[in-house]
C-alpha cells in the first residue's frame, strides 16, 4: 500500500508535534497526539504501557526524572503504517533515573522510535535504544559513538 502525500504529511506533522510536546515536558499535548495511547518498551527492557492514564503518567514521570534530556530528530522515514524517527537523546543527567542519582554527566546517545499508525491515527510508539549504554553515559562514561 502506498500512502497519499496528504496522509504522509499529516503523520509527519503529528510525530513532530508529539516529539516537540515531549521536549517541552507537555505530557498532555503528547498524550493527545495518540488516538489510542500506547508505548511498547519491550525492546528497552520494559513492557507495554497502554491507556490514557498510564501513558500520561509514563510521559510525565520520565520527563520528571530526566528534565534536561531532549530528543533531537536526525532523520525521519515513512513507511506504509509507520513513521520511523532516528534521533539522539542529548542533555544532562540531572534527575534520578532508574536508581541512578543525578551525576550532571552530559549524554548524547542514538535511538530509534517507530510511531505506528492506523490510517491517520497514531496508535503506538515503540522505542529502540541501548539502555546500558545510555546509563553508562549517565554515570560519566562515553558509549554509543
Amino acid at each position: 500500500m502506498t500512502i497519499s502525500e496528504d496522509l504522509r504529511k499529516h503523520r509527519h506533522e503529528l510525530v513532530v508535534k508529539h516529539i516537540e510536546a515531549e521536549n517541552a515536558q507537555d505530557a498532555e499535548t503528547a498524550l493527545h497526539t495518540f488516538t489510542h495511547p500506547k508505548y511498547d518498551l519491550r525492546a528497552v527492557e520494559g513492557g507495554v504501557i497502554e491507556g490514557s492514564a498510564q501513558v500520561h503518567e509514563f510521559i510525565r514521570g520520565f520527563r520528571a526524572s530526566l528534565p534536561s534530556i531532549t530528543y533531537v530528530g536526525t532523520s525521519i522515514h515513512h513507511a506504509d503504517n509507520a513513521v520511523i524517527v532516528e534521533y539522539r537523546i542529548v542533555g544532562r543527567h540531572d534527575g534520578d533515573y532508574a536508581g541512578i542519582p543525578p551525576t550532571g554527566a552530559e549524554v548524547d546517545f542514538p535511538a530509534i522510535a517507530v510511531y505506528e499508525f492506523d490510517g491517520p491515527d497514531l496508535v503506538c510508539e515503540r522505542m529502540y535504544l541501548n539502555l546500558r549504554g545510555l546509563e553508562a553515559q549517565m554515570r560519566g562514561g562515553r558509549t554509543g559513538d
